[in-house]
C-alpha cells in the first residue's frame, strides 16, 4: 500500500511532463528516458506505443485523477481506497480514511470523505426501497438504471421525486456532511422504528422546495435539518400536540388577553382626557360661586365623594389587571410544562414573547393607574385648599385638614397597591 511518499515521488515522476491523459487502465505521457527510470523504481510497469509512454495503473500503488471532475465519477470509496488528486496545482490524498492536502494531514478538507459519505448513503436508499414493517417503504422506488427516487406519502406535498447524474456532486470541501448522515442513518434503529416515518414526511416536505436539478446535492447538505424536524414531529406525536393547534390556540387566547387589557386602557384613557376639563370646569364653578358658602361646603363634599368613588374605580381596575395576569401566566406555564418544550425550548420562543407582552402591557397599565390615582387626589386637594381659602379658613387648620386628607390618600393608595403586591408575589 502506498504511503505519503509514494504519492510524493509520482507526483514528481509526473510534474514536468505535459499532454498527461489518464484513463482507467493507463497513465500516457510523451516518451521520456527519465520517467521510464523513475517508474522502474517505483516498481511502476509501462509500454511504449511510438513515441508514447503508458504507465500502467493495475501496478501503480495509489488511483489516480487528473482533476477533482474526474473524482466525483469514481463508484466506490472505502477507509483502505487510496487517491491521488492530481491537477499540478493542489494535490490532495486520501490514504487509510487520511486526507492529505499538498502532502499535510488536513482534517477540515472534507472534499474526499464527503463524497465518500454521500455514495454511502445512495446505497444506504436503494435499500430502503424495502418494506420496513410489512407495509411501510421509506423509498418507494429507486431505479438506478434511470437515477431516479421516488418518495410517496398521503401529506400535503405527497410525492417526491429525485433525479441524479453519474458523478457524484462537488460539495463544499469546508463543510462537514458525515455527521447529518450518521443521524439520518440513526433514525431507523428498532427503538425508533416509528420515527422513519416522520423522517420520510419530513424528507419530501423540505426536499421538494429544491430546485430539481440540484435536488439530491440540497438533500444530502440538508440532512441535519430533515432529522431536526422529523424528531420534532416525533415528540409532538409522542407527546400528543400539536403545535400548529397550539400556536393557533394561544393566539386566540392571546386576543382575548389583549382584548382585556384594551378595554382596561379605553376606559382609563377616557377618564384621563376627562381629568382635566373636569378640573378646568371644577375651577371655574369655583370663581362663580366664590362668594356662596352652602355652594362651596357642597362643591367640598362632591369632590370628595368623587375622589373616594374614582380611587375605588381604579382599585377594581387594580384587581382585574391582576387577575388577567395571574390567569394567562397560569395557561402559560401549563403549556410550557409539556414535555416536549422541555425536549425543544426553543419552540417556546414565541410563546415565551406573547408572556413578555402581555406582561409589559399589564405593567404600563399599573403604571398608569398609579400616575392617574395621584394626579387626581393632588389635584383636588389643591382645589380643596382653594375651598378652605374662599371659606375664610385659619391657616393652621386648612394646613391640618389637607395633611389629614394626603394621609388618607396616601393610606389608600398602600391599600391598592399592598393588595395588588400580594396577589403579584400569587401570580409568580
Amino acid at each position: 500500500m502506498a504511503d505519503i511518499n509514494y504519492h510524493k515521488e509520482l507526483v514528481s515522476t509526473l510534474g514536468t511532463i505535459k499532454y498527461i491523459v489518464v484513463d482507467s487502465s493507463y497513465i500516457e505521457i510523451d516518451y521520456n528516458d527519465e520517467v521510464l527510470a523513475k517508474c522502474k523504481i517505483l516498481k511502476i510497469e509501462t509500454e511504449r506505443i511510438q513515441s508514447r509512454l503508458r504507465l500502467l495503473t493495475n501496478s501503480i500503488q495509489t488511483k489516480v485523477f487528473d482533476s477533482v471532475e474526474t473524482f466525483l465519477k469514481t463508484k466506490e470509496i472505502t477507509n483502505q481506497s487510496n487517491f491521488l488528486i492530481y491537477n499540478n496545482s493542489n494535490i490532495v490524498s486520501y490514504i487509510n480514511g487520511t486526507t492529505f492536502f499538498d502532502y499535510q494531514p488536513k482534517s477540515d478538507y472534507f472534499l474526499i470523505k464527503n463524497t465518500k459519505a454521500f455514495l454511502e448513503f445512495q446505497s444506504f436508499l436503494k435499500v430502503q426501497e424495502k418494506e420496513i414493517d410489512g407495509t411501510f417503504h421509506f423509498v418507494d422506488s429507486y431505479n438506478k438504471d434511470l437515477r431516479k427516487i421516488i418518495f410517496v406519502s398521503l401529506s400535503e406535498k405527497g410525492r417526491l421525486n429525485i433525479t441524479y447524474e453519474l458523478a457524484s456532486p462537488h460539495f463544499d470541501e469546508t463543510q462537514d456532511l458525515c455527521r447529518g448522515f450518521e443521524r439520518y442513518k440513526a433514525c431507523f434503529c428498532e427503538e425508533n422504528s416509528s420515527l422513519a416515518k416522520f423522517l420520510k414526511s419530513a424528507t419530501i416536505n423540505l426536499v421538494s422546495n429544491f430546485p430539481a436539478e440540484s435536488r439530491f446535492k440540497q438533500y444530502f447538505e440538508n440532512l441535519n435539518d430533515i432529522v431536526d424536524k422529523a424528531r420534532m414531529n416525533f415528540e409532538v406525536y409522542l407527546n400528543e400536540l400539536s403545535i400548529d393547534k397550539i400556536k393557533k390556540d394561544y393566539d386566540d387566547v392571546k386576543s382575548k388577553y389583549f382584548n382585556g387589557l384594551s378595554d382596561i386602557l379605553s376606559k382609563l384613557s377616557q377618564n384621563i382626557i376627562a381629568l382635566p376639563i373636569g378640573i378646568a370646569a371644577v375651577l371655574f364653578a369655583i370663581e362663580k360661586i366664590k362668594n356662596e358658602t352652602s355652594f362651596l361646603y357642597l362643591l367640598i363634599a362632591a369632590i370628595l365623594i368623587t375622589s373616594i368613588y374614582v380611587s375605588l374605580l381604579l382599585r377594581v381596575h387594580f384587581k382585574d389587571l391582576i387577575y388577567i395576569q395571574r390567569v394567562f401566566n397560569y395557561d402559560y406555564e401549563l403549556l410550557i410544562q409539556n414535555n416536549f418544550f422541555k425536549k425543544y425550548p426553543q419552540e417556546s420562543a414565541l410563546f415565551s414573547e406573547i408572556k413578555g407582552r402581555i406582561n409589559d402591557r399589564v405593567k404600563f397599565l399599573k403604571l398608569i393607574i398609579e400616575s392617574y390615582f395621584w394626579v387626581m387626589n393632588l389635584a383636588n386637594i389643591f382645589i380643596l385648599g382653594q375651598l378652605f381659602s374662599y371659606l375664610k379658613m385659619r391657616q393652621i387648620g386648612m394646613a391640618i385638614i389637607l395633611i389629614g386628607i394626603l394621609v388618607i390618600v396616601t393610606i389608600m393608595r398602600n391599600y391598592i397597591l399592598d393588595k395588588t403586591d400580594t396577589e403579584d408575589q400569587m401570580v409568580s
